[in-house]
């Protein structure tokens, strides 16, 4: 009769875990926003206009998750900085983008920066980017393990195992 009521007491402890598994998700669910073709324009806090647009995205509270993002900053000498990237997270709060997947920066200049990771502070303007990391522009190839562009988008400072090629005389020495 004990190992009965054990039982019993077992499998409702069990319903009750799988009833309150359901109703967090279903709160979760209820929390998530989806939109479709997401456009975000805004400007940083020194007053530089930045945009980001996304195939989708859900919103949760304060954070955007995007999917197949293409996105766009202004520096203080009116350059335009590029981003594309396969997903990431948009912190409308505090303007901060975390990129993942096949991303790629360029600019109006022929420049281009890949990496599989990179965290864009919009009010900084500083970007991290990490895991093989490769910039390339007409003249010079450099791979490295991270990189941090900063001062206005005008400094790149690379990290770990770095390598570089320059082009001479139509070949790479």
């Amino acid at each position: 009769m004990i190992l009965k009521k054990k039982k019993i007491l077992l499998h409702l402890f069990i319903i009750f875990l799988i009833f309150f598994e359901f109703k967090s998700n279903g709160e979760e669910t209820q929390n998530t926003i989806e939109i479709k073709n997401p456009i975000f324009t805004t400007k940083s806090i020194d007053g530089s206009p930045y945009e980001i647009k996304a195939e989708k995205g859900t919103q949760r509270e304060n954070f955007l998750d995007l999917f197949v993002i293409e996105a766009k900053l202004k520096t203080n000498n009116d350059i335009w900085i590029y981003l594309n990237a396969d997903k990431g997270t948009f912190n409308q709060s505090s303007g901060e983008i975390l990129l993942e997947s096949n991303i790629e920066i360029y600019t109006e200049a022929y420049e281009k920066i890949f990496a599989e990771l990179a965290n864009v502070n919009t009010n900084g303007k500083i970007i991290t980017l990490k895991k093989n990391v490769k910039y390339q522009d007409s003249n010079i190839f450099i791979s490295a393990d991270e990189s941090i562009i900063s001062d206005d988008f005008s400094s790149i400072t690379y990290y770990g195992n770095v390598k570089s090629k320059i082009l001479k005389n139509d070949s790479y020495e």
